[in-house]
């Protein structure tokens, strides 16, 4: 069976779940619970989990509820609905006063009452997105509602060396919510095994990341002038753009028909400057800030090789778009790209070995029409579209479903 019966640490109350109205055979009705999403205080906070709800939609209907917290918001609490790309999307924005835990406790309950007086309030399973620090949610709707939950997880926190300062009640909340859990579907094999040496006990099954092939496809592009990309939050202490500077600095002094375009949803005023004071070719490279999805696809398109010189990841989205976009990955050996990123797809390298980045873009360089650009792309199809997401998310949720029935 892909589920086994699970130890019952906390059994949840007997409720009588006839009083809610069951989606038809074959569709579910999925309540999506979120640690973070985006939200009008930080718009692309969590766009990962969008995307899976998003993904998940085009077979069952989603709901959204989200809580979150506004500094200079008026009303106590105000909760907004909207419908984007099929999911129905609650937000519960609280003003920010008083201790967090209590009024998130507050917000999560006034949008399950705002769900239940519009008799929105009939879901068949609960798909909570990240344990730490809201996977409480999701507990306390199967006590008190008697809803079997999922969990998909995407934080980087659980490793030890790469969080040191790691909450206090980390490790008993996350057990507890691990535990309780139908299935636990992390985004890389990598991810799940550093969860079990966490201590995280549960049935374990990889859902990567998903990404719109609609959007994100290869285009023909020009070889003759090799464009690299980067896209992240910018943050160097995670991303390591200064070690991409450095070696650019080297390489583009060495090939004149190479450029990077670098940017994405963080600051660029520093690496701006920083890319001045190494004495980078202007002409090699370009900044650019926050952009929506179709202009990151658009500037995939024509672009021929992503760089990813991160410290820690997981199974970055802008890795499996750019794999959808037929490029080449350049990236350091962590988290799980590994998985995915072989020697028909790109080249990894050692974290921080800036020697072995700069050895890597030119090897490319020299030889740039060794990748098969739609190759990249179909298995790019096979393994993150849409399609194929929903169809896991969908073993997912009937296995539970069955489990938690029987």
């Amino acid at each position: 069976m892909l589920f086994s019966q699970q130890e019952k640490y906390f059994p949840p109350r007997i409720v009588d779940c006839s009083r809610y109205p069951r989606m038809s055979k074959g569709r579910l009705n999925i309540l999506f619970l979120a640690s973070w999403y985006p939200n009008k205080a930080i718009p692309t906070l969590g766009n990962f989990i969008q995307r899976h709800a998003e993904a998940v939609a085009t077979r069952h209907q989603v709901t959204v509820l989200y809580v979150c917290f506004i500094a200079d918001q008026k009303e106590t609490w105000h909760v907004e609905e909207s419908l984007n790309q099929g999911v129905k999307t609650v937000i519960v924005y609280g003003r920010k006063s008083g201790w967090s835990l209590l009024k998130k406790i507050q917000g999560f309950r006034k949008g399950i009452q705002w769900l239940k007086n519009r008799n929105q309030f009939h879901f068949d399973i609960v798909h909570q997105n990240v344990i730490w620090p809201d996977g409480w949610q999701a507990w306390w709707l199967k006590r008190n509602e008697g809803l079997p939950y999922i969990i998909t997880e995407h934080w980087t926190g659980y490793d030890k060396s790469i969080r040191h300062d790691q909450p206090t009640l980390l490790q008993p909340l996350s057990s507890i919510v691990a535990r309780q859990a139908s299935a636990i579907c992390p985004v890389t094999e990598n991810l799940a095994e550093v969860m079990r040496k966490f201590g995280l006990k549960g049935h374990y099954h990889v859902v990567p990341n998903v990404v719109d092939t609609s959007i994100f496809h290869p285009a023909q592009s020009d070889m003759t002038s090799l464009r690299f990309l980067h896209v992240s939050t910018l943050n160097d202490q995670h991303k390591n753009i200064s070690g991409i500077l450095r070696v650019w600095k080297k390489v583009s002094d060495r090939f004149p028909n190479i450029h990077l375009e670098m940017g994405g949803d963080g600051d660029t005023t520093p690496f701006q400057q920083m890319a001045n004071d190494l004495g980078i070719r202007q002409s090699s490279i370009t900044f650019f800030g926050e952009k929506k999805w179709h202009e990151i696809a658009r500037m995939m398109s024509r672009s021929h090789a992503l760089i990813m010189f991160s410290n820690y990841e997981n199974l970055p989205c802008v890795v499996v778009e750019a794999m959808a976009s037929g490029m080449i990955i350049i990236s350091t050996d962590v988290g799980g790209i590994k998985e995915h990123v072989d020697e028909n797809r790109g080249i990894l390298i050692e974290r921080g070995n800036e020697n072995e980045l700069e050895e890597a873009i030119v090897k490319w360089v020299n030889v740039p029409n060794t990748y098969d650009r739609i190759a990249i792309s179909k298995y790019a199809v096979h393994a993150f579209s849409t399609t194929r997401i929903a169809e896991l998310y969908t073993e997912v949720y009937e296995g539970a479903l069955n489990e938690y029935r029987n």
